[in-house]
C-alpha cells in the first residue's frame, strides 16, 4: 500500500511538473530539465548510498558533479590567459638564446647570409642586408636568430 501512495504521489508532481512547463518557453524548459535531472540523480546516489546499495565514494563522485561543472568552467574562462601566458613565456626562453657574434662568422658564411659575391662595396651590402631584414625581422615573422645573424653578417662585412 506505501508503494501505491508513492507512485500516486510520483505521478501527481509529474502531471504537475508537465503543466508547468508546457507554459515555459523552450530555453527555460530544457535548462528546468536540466537542473532537475541533476538534483533527482544526486537525490537518487543519496538515497542509494543511504540504504546501502551503492558505496559512499560513489556518492560522492556523483555529488562532485556540479563543482567539477563550475571548475570546468572557471577553467574554460581562464583559457585565453593561459594561452597568452605561454606564449609570453615561450617568447622569453627564445629571446634568452645567446645571439650569435661576429666570431661565429666566417667571411665566406657572411657573404653567403647576404647572397653577394666577394668584393662587393658597401652600399651593395648594406642594401642586401636591408632587403633580407625586411623579411626576416622578428616583427614581421622572422626569428631573433635569423636577425642577429644577418646583422653579424653585416657588421663583419663592414668592419665595424
Amino acid at each position: 500500500m506505501a508503494r501505491l501512495a508513492v507512485l500516486l504521489a510520483i505521478a501527481i508532481l509529474g502531471y504537475l511538473l508537465w503543466q508547468e512547463l508546457k507554459k515555459r518557453s523552450p530555453k527555460q524548459r530544457r535548462k528546468i530539465l536540466l537542473r532537475g535531472a541533476l538534483f533527482g540523480l544526486i537525490g537518487l546516489v543519496l538515497v542509494l548510498a543511504l540504504t546501502g546499495r551503492v558505496h559512499w565514494i560513489m556518492a560522492a563522485a556523483a555529488a562532485s558533479i556540479p563543482f567539477i561543472k563550475i571548475l570546468f568552467g572557471l577553467l574554460l574562462r581562464a583559457l585565453p590567459f593561459l594561452q597568452i601566458w605561454q606564449k609570453q613565456h615561450r617568447t622569453k626562453t627564445e629571446r634568452s638564446s645567446p645571439a650569435p657574434t661576429n666570431s661565429e662568422l666566417t667571411e665566406d658564411e657572411a657573404w653567403q647570409l647576404l647572397g653577394l659575391k666577394p668584393g662587393a662595396n658597401r652600399e651593395e651590402i648594406t642594401k642586401a642586408h636591408k632587403s633580407l631584414i625586411q623579411k626576416l625581422h622578428p616583427d614581421r615573422g622572422g626569428n631573433d636568430y635569423l636577425a642577429a645573424k644577418l646583422n653579424a653578417a653585416r657588421d663583419l662585412l663592414l668592419g665595424k
